[in-house]
Order: structure tokens, then C-alpha cells, then sequence
């Protein structure tokens, strides 16, 4: 081997040339090599980690001012509502080219009457009683006059005084009829400050009109319902026996119930919701729903972590959910995001009944979610509200169709789905194509990637360049040794003659040639490699695929707080590639040596020597 590497030292140029070019190629070789391994680790992260969710909502066709008076200004307000001419279907959705990954939905959710539970704070009790009162004096309720309360339908109490002084006012009505003093009337009160001028009360109990049925079928349209819209009545005898008696009893029953009602929202994928996409709700306690739980309805639920701590819940404890509502209307959040129970729907039926349950079942709690926000309220969210229960879809079976509270057109909050991830032009190139201009207009769709589009577009376009430096270096490695051995080993036809001739055997011979070739280019791919990982390593400090603009860390994130999430952390650097690579080069330096001193052997060195040798 040194009398090899002393001919190699006969052309030192050369040999310390070869030398450098070996080892920049397997720099650059490796370098390749650890930036495409790193780039795909992390490409397949993200592909795990990310998901790509579209909401879909319906946009009015326009909008109409519904005015009202207001008794204290002595004037009219005005507000605006949207105004739909048809409800489109989330039907519409399902197109060639699609390629959903999950299909849209759009969800409901129950109202669960959860009688010796805690639910909400007071309920409406205090700002929306039923009363019975008897005016002071004779007077139209144009402003706030005094009255004697007789009895609270709603809410009720053990020990009610008869001698209780109220102010009421028809502060919604601008030419309201009068009362009489010495008669009694009901009516439904919404208890707000009084800012009529002169005002005796600090608070004043304006009437409100008679709630209306927004009972739907089973298609959505609103079943008709015959109360007349008057702010009060007048109790005589047998007044409750009548038709228009047992309407207040069972408004007094419904907003009894309503005190002690939480939502629950049923899920196919808690994927699908935009609070479980986002990471602003996560589980934090227990577990999720499984595939089986989902597609075979267990009788499972999620609550939220205020809710079971409030009332002494923990996993494993089992609930009962009796459910008499459904909305399709509106999310959970429209009404129950702050626990408030502010609702815009009605909670009597059309027959101006207070809903029944369709159906009760005991769930079983398997996890508890937390909400980021104050004291467990999902700040931000669109769908998710206090005390809000999930449980999977497939787990109501009963029928629901007469107790249907109110429906409507698809929102942000209640339809979804989820499309693979960096597809979102080919979805809406398939959406353009395929669903009439007429209901485009009417919907808009919005994704949500989680930042993916971005993060993506950078970690490909390094594995580009990875690739680009790997073929760079695999290529430059090939052709410096194939010049290597051409003129180390196949231009040395004359010197094996000529070691042949002085007695040594071919094995002497190819290590007389060999080793020092072999020799040579191993020491530069270990230099080469170790250069490598020097540069791989300030490469690792630098920014270029954007991640300060693009990324961000997880480690004290939502994102590493849920126990689903995948750690987007670089992929390790085994060294794996350190060793194969300086290894596969050197064999294959060795075995290219030896076949190609096998060929110089095989010429008689007679014919060498005489031959003029180029």
C-alpha cells in the first residue's frame, strides 16, 4: 500500500486534485442526501399534522329593515335581517372532483333538559318572568306605571306576595290598549333599565308580545300557528281552562325547562368542527371519540371541563341526556356561548305546547374539553358553547321530526368538510365547473389549512434543491471517479506490465494499484462527509424554506397540549446516511479498481511492453 500511494504521490497535482474534487462531491452528495431525508420528514408531518377544513355559508339574497317602537325615545328603530328566497341544500356539494375526505355536513344540534343539574346562573328567571299583576290606577302602559304583583308563573315561588310593586310598560308597542285598575292580566316581561324621563323605578318589566311557534317540518318550511300576537290578557274565572289560558301555563312550563336545558351537538369527526380544527377546544382529560364510537353511535359524550367540574362529573360518570329540540338552524354558540340562553327561536310547538322529549338515553363521559378563553368560554369559537355536550351522530336514533324549533340555510358554524391537503384549487376548479352559476353566487366557502398552504410551498421547494444537490453530487462523485481510476489505474497499463515482468503476482499487483486509489478516495469521502455534516448543521440555522415568517413553534402551543396532535419537529439526524454513503462510495471505488486491473491483467505483458503504450 505505500509503495501504492508512493506512485500516487509521483503526480501530486493530480492526486491532491482528485483528492479535493472527491471529497466536494460527497460534501455536497451527503448534504443532498440529509436535506431531501430531513425535508420528506418533515413534508410528512405536516401532511399528518394538518388539515385542510372548508365551512360553507348561504349569503342572503338581500336584507329588509323591520322597524319597531321604542317607548322611551318616543320613536321608531330600525334593524336589519337577511332576507332568503330558498333554503339551498348541502346536497349541492356533492360533485365530480370533489375528492372529500370527509363529505359536508350540515349539523343540528338537541336541546337537553337536564333537570338537577347545574346549568346556567339564575337561568332568565330574573330578566323574563311571567306575571300576574293588578294596576295601581287605571292608565295606558305608554310609559312605566305601577302595579301589584298577584303571582309569578314563571318563575314560581313558594311564598309570593301580592303586595309586591312592579313598573310595566308596552315599551315595544307604540299605541298600546289600556289597563284597568281592579282587574288582573298575565303577561310576559322582559325586565330592562327604565329610561323614561321622570322614571319612579330604576327598572321597569316591558310586555312582550305573545311568543310565535318557528316550529319547521321535517323539510324545513314553518308550520302555521294561530296566537294572536297580544302583549297581555285579562284573568277572569276559568281563564287557565281556555285556549288562550293554557298558552301562558305552557310558556311558564317551557321557560322552566329552558332554565335547565344544555346543547348537544352530535358529530361525525370532531375534525369537523372548526374549534376542534383551529385547536382552540381541545380534549385535555380522557379521550376522544374512537372510529367505532362514531360509526356505531356509543352512547359516549365529551362535556366541557367547567361543566363536569361544577357538577362534580368525572369520566365515567353517565348522564342523562332527555332530548326534546332540535335546531337546524343555528349553532350552539348563536344562543349558548356565553351560557347566557339568549334565544331566537320559540319554545312552544305550533300547537303552543311546550316540547316533549323524542328521546332519552344515558351517555357515558369519556372525555372533558377545554376551551380556551375566560373560565372555560370558547373565545372565538363559532360553533362551541358553554355546557355544550358532544356526543357521536349515530347515537340518536329517535325520531325528531315534530320537534324540529327552527331551521335555515347553511352557516360557517353548522356545515363543513374536509378536502386532502394543498387541493383546494383543484376543489374549486371542480366546484366551478360543476355546480350552476346560479348557486355559486349564493354560496361562499371558506378554507381554513391551518397555515399549510405556506408551510408546504417552502418545504418543497427545499426538497427541490435538496434533490438538486443530491443529483449535483451523486453525478460529480461518479464522473471524478471514473477520471480517477482512468488515469490511476487504466492509463498504468505499462507499469503492470512491468511489475509483472519483475515476478509479482496479480494479487500483488492489483494491491499495487488498488490500495492507493481506494485509499485515496476514502480518506476524501470521510473528509467530504465530515465537511458535510458542518454544513448541514449551519444550514440547519438558517431560514429557507420561511419558517420565521410562515411557522411557528408548538412546544408551549395548543398544538402540544393535545394529545393527537404530531410533533412537527425536524426529522433526527441518525447518521445513518454519514455511514452508508462514505461506505457505498468506498466499495464501490474498490470493486470498479479491482475489475479494472483484472483487465490490464489479462493482457500478456510481453504485448504491453512492446506495444506503444498511449
Amino acid at each position: 500500500m505505500l509503495k501504492s500511494l508512493k506512485q500516487l504521490l509521483r503526480t501530486p497535482v493530480k492526486a491532491v486534485l482528485f483528492f479535493l474534487l472527491m471529497a466536494a462531491a460527497t460534501a455536497l452528495l451527503v448534504l443532498g442526501a440529509n436535506l431531501w431525508t430531513q425535508t420528506q420528514a418533515q413534508i410528512d408531518a405536516v401532511e399528518k399534522q394538518f388539515t385542510t377544513l372548508g365551512t360553507v355559508e348561504q349569503k342572503p339574497n338581500r336584507t329588509q329593515m323591520r322597524t319597531g317602537w321604542d317607548a322611551a325615545d318616543g320613536a321608531y328603530y330600525s334593524e336589519a335581517e337577511p332576507v332568503y328566497d330558498s333554503v339551498i341544500s348541502a346536497d349541492v356539494l356533492d360533485f365530480d372532483g370533489a375528492n372529500y375526505l370527509k363529505a359536508p355536513e350540515k349539523r343540528p344540534y338537541y336541546l337537553a333538559d337536564l333537570q338537577g343539574l347545574a346549568v346556567r346562573d339564575g337561568g332568565t328567571a330574573l330578566f323574563y318572568p311571567v306575571v300576574e299583576f293588578t294596576p295601581a290606577e287605571t292608565a295606558v302602559p305608554d310609559h312605566p306605571i305601577k302595579v301589584y304583583v298577584q303571582r309569578f308563573l314563571y318563575p314560581e315561588a313558594e311564598n309570593q306576595n301580592n303586595e309586591y310593586e312592579i313598573y310595566v310598560c308596552d315599551h315595544w308597542t307604540e299605541n298600546p290598549a289600556p289597563l284597568e285598575a281592579g282587574k288582573t292580566y298575565v303577561a310576559y316581561t322582559n325586565v330592562i333599565v327604565n329610561h323614561h324621563e321622570n322614571a319612579k323605578s330604576s327598572i321597569e318589566y316591558a310586555l312582550i308580545a305573545a311568543e310565535r311557534s318557528t316550529q319547521c317540518d321535517a323539510g324545513g318550511n314553518l308550520l302555521e300557528s294561530d296566537m294572536q300576537t297580544r302583549t297581555f290578557d285579562e284573568v277572569t274565572a276559568g281563564f287557565y281552562e281556555t285556549e288562550r289560558g293554557q298558552y301562558w301555563l305552557e310558556l311558564s312550563k317551557a321557560l322552566s325547562m329552558w332554565d335547565t336545558t344544555a346543547p348537544v351537538l352530535p358529530v361525525t369527526d370532531t375534525a369537523l368542527l372548526p374549534s376542534f380544527h383551529d385547536r382552540t377546544v381541545y380534549v385535555r382529560e380522557g379521550r376522544t371519540f374512537s372510529a367505532e364510537d362514531l360509526e356505531n353511535g356509543a352512547a359516549v359524550c365529551l362535556v366541557s371541563e367547567e361543566f363536569a367540574r361544577k357538577n362534580g362529573l368525572s369520566i365515567g360518570d353517565k348522564v342523562e341526556l332527555p332530548l326534546y329540540g332540535v335546531n337546524e338552524k343555528d349553532s350552539p354558540h348563536r344562543t349558548f356561548g356565553d351560557g347566557s340562553g339568549l334565544r331566537t327561536f320559540s319554545l312552544l310547538n305550533a300547537q303552543n305546547r311546550a316540547y316533549t322529549p323524542f328521546g332519552t338515553a344515558e351517555y357515558e363521559i369519556i372525555g372533558t374539553y377545554y376551551s380556551v378563553g375566560t373560565y372555560g368560554k370558547p373565545a372565538g369559537s363559532i360553533e362551541m358553547a358553554l355546557n355544550l355536550f358532544l356526543i357521536p351522530a349515530n347515537s340518536v336514533k329517535a325520531d325528531f321530526a315534530g320537534n324540529i324549533v327552527d331551521s335555515g340555510p347553511m352557516q360557517r358554524a353548522t356545515t363543513s368538510f374536509q378536502i386532502p391537503n394543498g387541493t383546494i384549487d383543484d376543489y374549486m376548479a371542480a366546484y366551478n365547473r360543476n355546480v350552476p352559476a346560479e348557486v355559486r353566487e349564493n354560496l361562499e366557502i371558506t378554507f381554513d389549512d391551518n397555515g399549510y398552504s405556506q408551510i408546504i410551498g417552502g418545504l418543497l421547494n427545499m426538497r427541490y434543491v435538496a434533490i438538486i444537490l443530491f443529483a449535483a453530487g451523486l453525478l460529480s462523485a461518479l464522473a471524478i471517479l471514473v477520471l480517477l481510476l482512468y488515469f490511476f489505474i487504466v492509463k498504468q497499463k505499462k507499469r503492470t506490465a512491468i511489475e509483472r515482468s519483475l515476478g509479482m503476482s496479480k494479487s500483488q499487483c492489483r494491491m499495487s494499484l488498488a490500495s492507493g486509489v481506494v485509499l485515496l478516495s476514502a480518506v476524501a469521502v470521510i473528509l467530504g462527509t465530515v465537511c458535510s455534516s458542518v454544513l448541514f448543521d449551519k444550514v440547519q440555522t438558517l431560514d429557507l424554506i420561511g419558517q420565521n415568517e410562515h411557522t411557528f413553534s408548538t412546544e408551549y402551543s395548543l398544538w402540544a397540549r393535545d394529545e393527537n396532535a404530531v410533533e412537527t419537529e425536524d426529522a433526527e439526524n441518525t447518521g445513518v446516511l454519514e455511514v452508508v454513503i462514505p461506505a457505498a462510495m468506498t466499495v464501490l471505488t474498490a470493486g470498479l479498481s479491482v475489475i479494472l486491473v483484472n483487465r490490464n491483467l489479462k493482457q500478456e505483458p510481453i504485448e504491453l511492453l512492446s506495444a506503444r503504450v498511449e
